[in-house]
């Protein structure tokens, strides 16, 4: 992974992009959506607010289409720029982030919610969703 990182930061300064890129097809610098979870889950390929960071919550700033169901350990396509994926209402996902020089895991906890949250994916950033659970955290 780490060279591929490394790729992906040189690659930054070579491909101009603007931070919210929301096109479909691209070439290094997509945003990307793995799942290693072990129930489905759903990405969507633009993230419409001019603001947030590979992280960022939010109850709106998607596109309803289009969308891509991810199966257990499914991901959106390489070549594609995929933005955001949604933590389902009533659910708790655990999540590795990914952006060059930079990984971390973040819990988001809808299971007491009964709206979805959508969680921002940046150019050259990769969320994996590791494990979700209903009703609490895994």
């Amino acid at each position: 992974m780490a060279a591929v990182a490394g790729l992906a930061a040189s690659a930054a300064f070579l491909v101009p992009v603007s931070p919210a890129y929301a096109g479909g097809n691209c070439s290094v610098v997509c945003g990307r959506v793995v799942n290693d979870s072990t129930t489905g889950i759903t990405a969507f390929q633009h993230w419409t607010c001019s603001t947030g960071t590979t992280g960022t919550a939010s109850t709106g700033c998607v596109a309803s289409s289009p969308t891509m169901w991810l199966t257990t350990f499914a991901s959106t396509p390489s070549g594609q720029d995929w933005d955001a994926f949604r933590v389902d209402a009533g659910w708790c996902y655990r999540v590795l982030l990914e952006v060059p020089g930079k990984a971390w895991t973040m819990t988001y906890n809808r299971s007491t919610s009964s709206t979805p949250v959508y969680v921002k994916v940046e150019n050259w950033g990769l969320a994996t969703i590791k494990a979700q659970k209903r009703g609490s955290c895994p």
